[in-house]
């Protein structure tokens, strides 16, 4: 049995939605309309049980994070509780972006007015700025939210500490490098960490690669990805690297969010402060933290153009080595045509 929702089908109807999904829309900044990429949308169903004595039932929670369109679709739970007496109470989602207000489809942050403007299907989020009045404590309240909201506000919980007594909360460190640089506007550039040639010397391939950006997570002042792709290949032969530079705290917390997110996650110390190495499908990966540098690495790489576990774990700590390249130039660098970059940008 489903509860009657609370919400509508689409912005444009007022027929009522189905709890059980699915759930699609797309997450932007209030002020700008932009979409947001890599926010964290959690959708989860409570179920209880009982006649007269009405008691709970478990629930379900479904997390991803939005696209680079900043596009986000959570589908119909499959594994439902059963049984005469089981109802689907209520279906919450829950949107989370560092820097913005949290965004829950039943009330809102602060007030706690009902919320009017949730919709199953074609639902346009929109997440207000962060402001320093607000408290941080309060915030993780209001989150409420399964395993994947609390990963990705655990940095909350130490400023949360600090204005419970009654102390000062710091800038993020982040936010002091970002004053202390130049107005305009600085990317990431992390075509330093890795070459297509450096990718051949460790797995032997003798084809070629066009090298460009991963295009799930959007490039920013924090954020870089480098992609080689292998030509006339198929994605087993695919090398990719991120990298986030965020300072020594948000680091910390990014990678806690990797280790929760990628499949077979194992914990490593080949390189870097902490690591962790990771298999999912056709694809070997390699996560590592440098803490004092504040930077999180990804380093994944097919399994037919990466061989063996030994590939991969070399191409890191490459990559380690060329850290210190990293630059943070106020436009982007020129573009070297020719077979090294098979001429992308």
């Amino acid at each position: 049995m489903v509860g009657k929702s609370p919400f509508s089908a689409r912005p444009d109807t007022l027929e009522s939605g189905d709890l059980l999904g699915p759930f699609d829309g797309t997450v932007c900044d209030a002020e700008t309309e932009r979409p947001i990429a890599g926010a964290t949308v959690a959708g989860s169903w409570c179920f209880e049980r009982g006649v007269g004595l009405v008691g709970p039932a478990g629930f379900r929670e479904f997390a991803m994070e939005t696209s680079a369109d900043g596009r986000y679709r959570i589908p119909r739970p499959d594994d439902v509780p059963t049984g005469g007496s089981v109802r689907l109470r209520r279906f919450t989602l829950i949107v989370y972006r560092r820097g913005y207000v949290a965004y829950r489809s039943d009330f809102k942050f602060g007030s706690g007015e009902k919320r009017h403007d949730f919709s199953q299907r074609a639902c346009k989020v929109r997440l207000d700025k962060w402001l320093p009045t607000m408290e941080h404590r309060r915030h993780l309240a209001f989150l409420g939210g399964g395993q994947a909201i609390a990963k990705a506000a655990a940095w909350e919980a130490q400023p949360a500490s600090l204005e419970q007594e009654g102390r000062a909360v710091p800038p993020p460190a982040e936010k002091q490098a970002v004053s202390a640089a130049p107005a305009a506007t600085r990317m990431l550039d992390a075509s330093p960490l890795l070459s297509a040639a450096e990718v051949r010397g460790v797995t032997g391939f003798a084809g070629e690669f066009e090298v460009g950006r991963l295009s799930d997570l959007v490039r920013s002042d924090v954020y870089d990805s480098r992609h080689f792709k292998a030509k006339g290949q198929s994605e087993a032969f695919d090398v990719g690297v991120r990298v986030w530079s965020l300072g020594p705290r948000a680091a910390e917390a990014q990678f806690e969010k990797l280790k929760g997110e990628l499949p077979a996650a194992t914990p490593s110390d080949e390189v870097g402060d902490r690591a962790v190495r990771a298999r999912g499908g056709d694809v070997a990966g390699l996560a590592f933290l440098l803490r004092d540098k504040g930077l999180v690495i990804q380093v994944s790489c097919g399994t037919a153009q990466c061989t063996d576990a030994d590939m991969v774990l070399r191409l890191a700590r490459l990559v380690e080595s060329h850290v210190g390249e990293l630059a943070s130039p106020e436009s982007e660098p020129p573009v070297e045509a020719g077979e090294e970059d098979g001429g992308q940008p």
